[in-house]
């Protein structure tokens, strides 16, 4: 298990009980539970289909960027400069590398993880089926980005040659050395190529989005997207992840995602549900 797989982990068997009891203001049982995994099958089933053929399209990225990509960092440096060295050196210590490490890793993966699991669990059919709608709508728009377009991170090559100078001087890659196993992780997991647009950004607009378009109520938990919101922008950009042009079009790109699963998302979870009768008459399940 790598720290993503754990992290999920904690997530499901540890957050996701104490969130919904203090967002939905109900308990986590287990006959609740199995209630929820058989309505919502196939919700769980395309969840888990977008995260194999995501893992699998890493697969192809480096051979489609070595032919047909284009890099866009000098781009995006000659407009920005180094506006994002003066947010991380204005703001570095040890305390605040430390709490935006957290942000950055845990608070994304609880954001994607509990916003489905609370409405279904609550069985909020209408919000949840538009939530999965939306990670499928989401990672098809990214496609193109991850195989064709490349910004590298403004730390690196520093987190592979501590000596070096980063892409912008005297960025440091704060989280990528962030210890040896965290180190490992992302040299094992990222190509620190993909910069725009910040999904980590891109992901949780588009759900604070759609909640607040679709949902009645739940106000605390909109006020903690929109906390987390804020805090992700600020670690991805005072860790050396990402640059502020990235976090304009992960806004951007989340406002188009919103607008596709409005229009989108009945006429699609409607063919599901065609599907799910048709395999019941023929296989009686």
């Amino acid at each position: 298990m790598n720290l993503i797989d754990v992290l999920v982990a904690i997530q499901i068997l540890i957050a996701f009980p104490i969130g919904v009891y203090i967002f939905g203001g109900t308990k986590v049982t287990w006959p609740g539970t199995k209630q929820m995994v058989d309505r919502y099958r196939y919700h769980f089933f395309l969840l888990i289909l977008i995260t194999v053929v995501k893992a699998l399209s890493r697969k192809w990225e480096q051979p489609m960027e070595g032919i047909f990509s284009i890099d866009f960092t000098p781009m995006i440096y000659g407009f920005e400069g180094n506006s994002v060295f003066w947010v991380q050196n204005s703001l570095q210590h040890p305390a605040m590398t430390f709490f935006m490490a957290f942000i950055y890793i845990g608070s994304f993966l609880f954001i994607m993880v509990f916003s489905v699991l609370i409405f279904t669990y609550m069985d909020m059919r209408k919000i949840a089926s538009k939530l999965i709608f939306l990670y499928l709508v989401l990672f098809l728009i990214m496609i193109p980005f991850y195989f064709f377009v490349v910004v590298y991170t403004p730390s690196y090559p520093k987190m592979f040659y501590p000596e070096a100078n980063s892409l912008v001087s005297g960025m440091e890659p704060l989280l990528y050395n962030y210890g040896p196993h965290i180190n490992k992780f992302f040299m094992d997991y990222d190509t620190f190529n993909n910069c725009f647009p910040s999904m980590h950004i891109g992901y949780p607009a588009a759900i604070l989005f759609i909640i607040c378009m679709d949902v009645k109520g739940f106000r605390g938990y909109k006020y903690f997207l929109l906390a987390m919101l804020f805090l992700i922008g600020l670690s991805i950009i005072y860790l050396g992840i990402h640059w502020l042009t990235d976090i304009v079009g992960g806004l951007l790109f989340a406002m188009v995602a919103a607008v596709i699963v409005e229009y989108k998302a009945h006429n699609f979870w409607r063919r599901i549900h065609r599907l799910d009768c048709w395999l019941r008459r023929h296989f009686k399940t």
